[in-house]
């Protein structure tokens, strides 16, 4: 379907190319992606990112005064995907995600003018997550406290999927920076939102429950910990994605690990009572 759109659509008009052309690059990106072919999407939202460019550039070079907001917003669109295509690459990949991410957000920003919207929420999110993949660890804690402060503004209640990502995204932050009591608690508000907003079987809670496991065994809650990795394994067991399979490894070794911890504890334990 997407090369058959691609087909019509990539076929610029006297005015240049459709809104829907990039979006359907996008979409393709983002398709090949979930597919695991991480070099095709990275090829396709770079191929999104040039065309959007030399449109934009074309149009300025008409009339410099009158910016196409629309375009901009799309071509910010583009910056932040690609932003996040290039994570788990090498640190230059990285790098230019970075770079990228910088300029979704200053283009959102031109196009916001002085009214705050959630776009610039989720491009400051994905410049944090992109920050902790280099090691800038406060820059990306910055990033995501800016994400939330927006969200907080505009959405008071926070009961948006989106707030739950950016709260899950600093857990994982502070977790790998050893403030692991301070990851429960954004992990434990990550839960608390995905629990209102999300449909019960909804894998990314199984992934909070895991990563709530794996704090709480950092800080000696063992029976705690089992309880959130037994609900993780049991939410990725009962889905039939084929995606869900490595979640599945990595859940039950969670679980095993947690519960070899509470073996030795009641060993150690037994030692003692009997010593005394």
């Amino acid at each position: 379907n997407y090369i058959s759109a691609l087909q019509t659509e990539l076929a610029p008009g006297a005015e240049g190319y459709t809104p829907d052309a990039f979006e359907t690059l996008q979409n393709m990106a983002v398709g090949q992606r979930d597919l695991g072919k991480g070099s095709a999407s990275i090829s396709t939202i770079e191929r999104a990112v040039n065309l959007q460019k030399q449109q934009l550039e074309a149009e300025q070079k008409v009339n410099e005064k009158v910016e196409d907001k629309a375009l901009m917003a799309s071509l910010a669109r583009s910056y932040a995907l690609g932003a996040e295509l290039l994570r788990g690459s090498d640190k230059s990949k990285c790098a230019k995600g970075l770079r990228w991410a910088h300029e979704a957000l200053a283009l959102q920003q031109r196009v916001d003018g002085d009214v705050v919207k959630m776009e610039q929420a989720d491009i400051l999110n994905t410049i944090g997550n992109v920050q902790s993949d280099l090691g800038r660890y406060n820059d990306a804690g910055n990033s995501y406290k800016a994400s939330l402060a927006i969200h907080d503004k505009l959405e008071p209640n926070g009961n948006t999927a989106t707030t739950a990502s950016v709260y899950g995204n600093l857990g994982s932050l502070l977790h790998r920076q050893g403030r692991v009591q301070e990851a429960i608690t954004m992990y434990e508000k990550s839960l608390k939102l995905q629990e209102s907003v999300l449909a019960p079987s909804n894998p990314d809670i199984a992934v909070t429950c895991n990563n709530l496991a794996v704090s709480l065994t950092k800080v000696g809650k063992l029976e705690e910990a089992q309880e959130y990795a037994q609900r993780a394994v049991a939410l990725v067991e009962e889905s039939d994605l084929q995606e869900s399979n490595g979640d599945k490894q990595l859940f039950g070794a969670t679980l095993r690990h947690i519960q070899k911890q509470m073996g030795k504890k009641a060993v150690h334990k037994s030692m003692r009572v009997q010593e005394q």
